[in-house]
């Protein structure tokens, strides 16, 4: 580097001692150390002279020829910093320095990322299942949209939440968390995951540098999930090498969509056991459309067109067709698109089905409700789920948003790990009750339940309006519809404990069943609570929409004859900006079961061991009136409860499923 104008060599050097004594040596030139006076001791000599003049004449070539330089250089772009140094007060023009040429794929070292996988030690990072999350990206775009999420998953103090850097950048780490305000409050560990010779690595080498970070990363630390931003702003090098990377590894991948700060902001509430589970579940879809008010249908496909599925992978969805459609219902059809051909984020792919019944005679409840449960089937009953919509309700843009959360909250955190959730759980509703299922009784959580205005709660009675049924459950209700109606076949008498209907025939047949398998199984239902079912979705009321095995029934024909207003309109608003977080208790943290307001399908205040108590007298009785057990009344007091059979096959003694 050239000293600065105005700089004697000496005053540039001044910091080295050695040439600091040489210069002390020469003293000021053309003059001895010692000097009196300053006029020269002796004239000069004409060959002096001669030299001076041929010095003067190449200085001045040379700067005749910088000048022309100057003039004959492109302007400046102005987007680069001008140079310093001129004595004269002006900025140079220059040209723009050229890109160092990306030639090198020598061996790979991490100078930095050493040091701080050691020292986590601490996380426990050796062992598989720990609290780890880890935040990673290569551009420093994606940096500005990841750091705040970090920060605020850190501020929870639930998870030890990590930030890697793998970057071309050289812009160190202390500089990159100060451009986007972070400060030591924000508990983060820092990784710099950058390797050698970043600035002329190839794009190949790139590639495989983001691969060995994430490997050496978690060979340290094991993180639970690994949070990318998978937009344009992230570089391709990254993407490509993580993708390949995770899969050998057993974490989650989580690629976040655009504006993920306010789309996924709810991400930051999640433990690492529930985020460890991200891309373990999915879910279908079941719609059954009625007969008639196919305006209902409309609404709601339109909806599901419209709201944000970033968060899920695209579900299936079945619609149950009656005999008859009506043409508005036939027209909507044949342009519909699932997923929504507008979400970008999608791949093309048609995962709608239409199932439409050959027309004849009336369908019976029987009928119709073997015809729903044989439109799903779960390929993995502990992962694969079903969202059961009925046809007059309409979801919000973040109603998929909160079925992810929920589903990961309710299942996999580690609230309900420890407390068993997925054993006493039926369902997920996220519909708000507003009667019983007599439809008739109002519906009220007990003024002396430990429930604050906004808590969720768990109820016996299941829902057929908007329930995601765990895949366990629905094998199992499967499983039950088909003993029952076997049963049925090889007795002449109806049993009372299935001839009493305590489920209106304002809903579908096969309710009811579900209602029955719940009191057997001591199985609840989580429910929102009321605001927050208001933010993801709305049940309407403004047109009937009777199943197809009760149209005509005097009992309903009555009650359509009593029609009520929109309740719909009273609460729901499909275009609401509320972010469904703010209505959920404790900041979204799961409560532990008992702690959770819990109510017998009759809607009393019970305790989970009164719950499962009745179950178990129920089963029993049970058992001996439509299951055919010859259990006399002494033995049946003394017996044990029966292992459940995932397929309910413990309820029966007929035929070949004999106890």
């Amino acid at each position: 580097m050239a000293p600065p104008r105005g700089r004697t060599k000496a005053r540039y050097w001044a910091g080295d001692e050695e040439m600091a004594k040489k210069d002390d040596d020469l003293g000021t030139p053309g003059h001895p150390r010692i000097a009196a006076q300053w006029q020269a001791t002796r004239p000069p000599r004409r060959r002096a002279v001669a030299r001076l003049v041929a010095y003067v004449v190449f200085l001045a070539l040379l700067i005749f020829a910088i000048y022309r330089l100057i003039l004959s250089s492109p302007p400046d772009s102005g987007d680069r910093p001008t140079s310093r140094g001129s004595s004269s007060g002006f900025n140079t023009p220059r040209k723009p320095l050229a890109a160092p040429e990306r030639t090198y794929s020598g061996p790979i070292r991490f100078p930095e990322l050493g040091k701080t996988l050691r020292a986590i030690s601490g996380t426990g990072g050796a062992i598989e299942r720990n609290k780890n999350i880890l935040f990673a990206t290569a551009s420093l775009r994606s940096a500005s949209t990841l750091l705040p999420m970090a920060c605020q998953m850190a501020a929870r103090d639930q998870n030890h939440v990590h930030f890697a850097l793998t970057s071309r950048s050289e812009i160190s780490i202390k500089e990159l968390l100060e451009i986007n305000g972070i400060d030591e409050s924000c508990n983060l560990f820092l990784h710099d995951a950058r390797p050698d010779s970043v600035a002329i690595s190839t794009e190949p080498r790139m590639r495989l540098v983001a691969a060995r970070a994430l490997y050496f990363i978690n060979d340290y630390m094991h993180p639970q999930a690994v949070i990318i931003d998978s937009t344009d702003a992230e570089e391709d090098f990254f993407l490509r090498g993580f993708r390949d990377q995770i899969r050998g590894t057993k974490a989650a991948l989580i690629e976040l969509p655009d504006q993920p700060g306010t789309r996924l902001s709810w991400i930051t509430q999640l433990g690492a056991s529930a985020l460890s589970a991200w891309n373990s579940v999915d879910f279908d879809i079941i719609i059954q459309a009625p007969p008639t008010g196919s305006g209902n249908m409309i609404r709601l496909l339109a909806s599901l067109a419209r709201a944000d599925m970033s968060a899920v992978t695209p579900p299936h969805l079945t619609i149950e067709l009656p005999s008859e459609i009506e043409t508005p219902l036939e027209k909507m059809l044949a342009k519909f698109k699932w997923p929504s051909s507008g979400f970008k984020e999608l791949p093309r792919a048609n995962l709608l089905s239409l199932r439409h019944r050959i027309p004849r005679s009336k369908m019976s409840e029987e009928e119709s409700s073997a015809r729903f449960l044989e439109s799903f089937w779960p390929a993995s009953p502990r992962k694969s789920h079903v969202l059961v919509l009925a046809p007059h309700t309409e979801v919000s843009p973040q109603f998929f948003h909160y079925v992810k959360y929920t589903l990961l909250n309710t299942l996999y955190s580690g609230a309900s790990i420890l407390g068993d959730w997925s054993d006493n759980i039926m369902g997920i509703s996220f519909q708000s009750p507003t009667t019983h299922l007599d439809a008739t009784t109002p519906f009220s959580i007990p003024k002396d339940s430990p429930a604050k205005p906004n808590n969720p709660f768990l109820w016996q009675a299941p829902s057929s309006d908007a329930t995601l049924f765990l895949g366990e459950r629905w094998v199992e209700l499967h499983g039950y519809v088909s003993q029952v109606l076997e049963s049925q076949g090889s007795r002449d008498d109806m049993p009372a404990m299935l001839a009493k209907k305590d489920v209106s025939k304002k809903y579908p047949a096969w309710l009811e069943y579900a209602l029955q398998l719940s009191r057997l199984r001591g199985y609840l239902t989580l429910y929102p609570s009321q605001e927050t079912a208001s933010v993801i979705m709305g049940s309407h009321s403004d047109l009937g929409d009777t199943p197809e095995e009760y149209i005509g029934d005097d009992e309903v024909a009555e009650g359509e004859k009593n029609g009520k207003a929109d309740r719909a309109t009273l609460r729901f608003d499909p275009d609401s900006q509320v972010d469904m977080l703010v209505t959920l208790p404790e900041r979204g943290e799961v409560a532990e079961l008992n702690e959770l307001p819990l109510l017998s399908w009759e809607g009393k205040q019970t305790t989970l061991d009164e719950l499962r108590k009745d179950a178990h007298q129920h089963a029993r009785q049970f058992r001996r009136e439509v299951g055919q057990c010859e259990v006399s009344e002494q033995a049946a007091e003394e017996e044990e409860e029966p292992r459940a059979d995932k397929a309910a096959r413990d309820l029966f003694c007929t035929n070949k499923n004999k106890a």
